[in-house]
């Protein structure tokens, strides 16, 4: 007796895995040999032929053989473990696989379609249970028991997902179940655009949403998330057992970049930590969008600031740094102007001197810099961020922190003025209006007997572009106002400010990094003053 199909859209992909599957498993050197899709091939009334291409066949079985593979690895490992199939079609992955009596399976998809499996499949052993429910509700999770190394393997699902919804459901898995790795196929940001040109999608009426370009950005998103592995399909060694017009497809592929990781696996470890709950708005909001980047930066693969603190500090954070819809692309501009900050700190810094880091937010720069026993340096920001700063780094000899906003009138009364003082402040003048950033600059010129002053600054055109199309400042729902465009103009609004030096990140050593192209662009916009100084750094001496 047949099963006729009714499914559509996402669903009807389902039944070209069991297709690629099945014919893998009529060659006479299978990679696979997935006798039970063979077997449920001939059960159902579909015709499949008009499915999937060869390349897409191929895709199918290398993805499907390394997957098995880890997830082997890992039950060899953790005989007890749970492990979660999510979307889990037709697939006999429990059945493939030589699954200890002690482990604890779950085949997870939705109704209809468990509904058709649980008629194909004969009874399962006892320690295998499907569920039906859709993987982007909650209620299901509650049905599986938690306190054991847990497995989650999904094939052929997070693209089809939206990034919103793949991610809350990352989140709430590694709550849920604490201790254990996740291994799925993912996508390309490029491939999400590309895919309406695809004849599977377009013959099934399904459609992709999410692709993942940089996968550290997930352990940032989803804390106790860690990468593991990241494997290029078309790399897999299973490709030798391919045919010969498969393998001359794989070569081509790889000897392209874009396509090489167009398609590629994922494998990921997790365990679950208490975090601290941060809820911040506006400008300040915009602090985690800074330590967000600063911690992709330092998973690169080459990083430019190297600032293991932010990293350490973005686990302990449970907040979606998703909403600033930033990307490791943009790591790049905020670990530069970083960077160079620290330079001109290091070069400024004398024994006995007091440090004032102004707006400090979550920057990790007294770590960074390690400053000399005789130097007192105070991190200075608003109370809340201050409070949370405190409880994410730690204390350490001649560093202080002050609660206050640094339009304060009273900020420096508790800081002794005998000493120079160098102050830095990142991120910081842009935020503030003209009348309170003038005012401030007098009050530090006037409590300290000298000192450097050294900060980050835009343009008026600066400020007006980045309040449109800023995604952190956008997103965080903050609003800069002060624009700085003739350097000098402070020295007659502050008495004893003398103007040193400024430097644009057009001239960043660091642009050596980019593409020839990007680096060339960047260079050239130097060379035309409005966009030089749409965003760079100063150096004041009183």
């Amino acid at each position: 007796m047949t099963e006729q199909i009714r499914f559509t859209g996402a669903q009807q992909t389902l039944l070209g895995p069991l297709y690629a599957r099945a014919l893998d498993n009529r060659r006479p050197d299978p990679v696979l040999g997935d006798e039970t899709a063979d077997r449920l091939l001939d059960r159902i009334d579909f015709d499949f032929r008009r499915l999937m291409s060869t390349g897409d066949r191929m895709a199918v079985i290398l993805r499907a053989k390394q997957l098995d593979d880890w997830a082997a690895h890992y039950l060899a490992e953790h005989p007890d473990a749970v492990v979660l199939h999510l979307a889990c079609g037709l697939d006999s992955r429990a059945f493939r696989l030589d699954v200890p009596a002690d482990v604890h399976w779950y085949d997870i998809d939705m109704p209809d379609v468990i509904e058709l499996r649980n008629r194909l499949y004969p009874q399962g052993p006892a320690n295998y249970r499907t569920i039906a429910a859709s993987v982007t509700e909650r209620d299901w999770l509650d049905e599986i028991p938690t306190g054991r190394p847990t497995l989650v393997i999904a094939e052929g699902l997070t693209m089809y997902l939206t990034e919103a919804d793949g991610v809350d459901l990352l989140r709430r898995l590694v709550e849920r179940f604490e201790i254990g790795e996740m291994i799925f196929d993912s996508v390309l940001p490029w491939t999400v655009r590309a895919a309406r040109f695809s004849g599977f999608l377009q013959r099934t009426g399904a459609s992709f949403h999410w692709g993942i370009g940089d996968p550290h950005s997930l352990e940032l998103r989803v804390p106790g998330l860690r990468l593991r592995q990241e494997l290029p399909m078309m790399d897999l060694p299973t490709v030798a057992k391919m045919d010969a017009t498969n393998r001359t497809i794989a070569k081509f592929m790889n000897a392209i970049p874009p396509l090489r990781k167009a398609m590629r696996l994922l494998h990921y470890s997790f365990e679950h930590q208490p975090r601290e709950k941060v809820e911040l708005t506006g400008a300040q909001a915009t602090m985690l969008a800074t330590l967000y980047l600063r911690a992709l930066d330092n998973r690169s693969a080459d990083p430019m600031l190297r600032d293991r603190h932010a990293d350490e500090a973005v686990q302990r954070i449970d907040f979606d740094f998703g909403k600033f819809k930033l990307h490791a692309h943009n790591a790049g501009s905020v670990a530069m102007r970083a960077k160079a900050l620290d330079r001109w700190v290091e070069e400024a810094l004398r024994p006995g001197m007091t440090v004032l880091h102004l707006g400090c937010g979550l920057d990790s720069r007294f770590e960074r810099i390690d400053p000399p026993e005789s130097v007192e340096w105070y991190d200075i920001d608003q109370p809340d961020v201050i409070e949370l700063r405190r409880r994410l780094f730690p204390e350490r000899p001649h560093h202080h922190t002050i609660g206050s906003s640094v339009t304060a009138t009273g900020l420096l009364d508790d800081i002794p003025g005998d000493r120079p003082v160098l102050v830095v402040a990142e991120g910081l003048t842009m935020y503030l209006s003209e009348v309170d950033g003038l005012a401030l600059l007098r009050r530090i010129t006037g409590h300290f007997p000298s000192g450097e002053l050294i900060f980050d600054a835009f343009s008026s055109l600066g400020v007006r572009v980045s309040n449109r199309f800023n995604p952190a400042v956008v997103h965080a729902g903050a609003r800069l106002h002060w624009g700085i465009d003739e350097p000098r103009a402070l020295e007659s609004n502050v008495p004893g400010l003398r103007f040193v030096t400024e430097w644009s990140f057009t001239d960043a050593p660091e642009l050596d990094r980019y593409p020839r192209p990007v680096r060339a662009a960047i260079r050239a916009s130097g060379r035309i003053t409005a966009m030089r100084r749409m965003g760079r750094m100063l150096r004041y001496r009183f």
